[in-house]
């Protein structure tokens, strides 16, 4: 005799359970690390080519009051590092053209975005970042750093 194998609803129900227990973590943005929150100062590395996407990242900061600028990566506690996927660099006359990194790849960036990232000052590893819309300079939707405010609010909801 052949019997169905179909799960009773205890199986079922912790079957749909996990499942959107897994979504929701896979939907949730990465938490901060205690080194973004700890930090006051942030130096911008912009690797777009866009100057522009560097002004509107320098009025939002100052907007919103969080990071002061500092005045070299010296002295920052961090790299607010803006990138399209593809680094652009100018190399002043006479110099090198430096070698590619054998650092690990990094996700990559959708055309038609920018990523906003954070990373340690010493060793440049990243700590956070986020993706928002762009259109060569222009900013779409809403404003360049609005994931990153958003970390920041969820961590202090999480201090709650």
């Amino acid at each position: 005799m052949r019997k169905n194998f179909f799960p009773g609803p205890g199986i079922s129900l912790s079957i749909v359970v996990l499942y959107f227990a897994g979504w929701n973590a896979w939907a949730q943005p990465p938490a901060l690390p205690q080194a973004v929150v700890n930090a006051h100062t942030v130096y911008i590395k912009n690797e777009t080519g866009f100057t522009d996407l560097e002004y509107t990242t320098i009025l939002e900061l100052n907007k919103w009051g969080h990071f002061e600028l500092a005045e070299s990566r010296e002295k920052a506690d961090l790299i607010l590092r803006l990138d399209s996927g593809t680094r652009v660099r100018l190399v002043p006359e006479g110099e090198a053209i430096p070698a590619a990194s054998s650092a690990p790849a990094e996700d990559p960036v959708p055309p038609g975005y920018t990523r906003i990232a954070l990373l340690e000052q010493k060793t440049g590893r990243m700590l956070w970042s986020g993706k928002h819309k762009t259109e060569g300079s222009k900013v779409k939707g809403g404003h360049l750093l609005d994931e990153l405010r958003e970390a920041f609010r969820d961590y202090e909801k999480g201090k709650r």
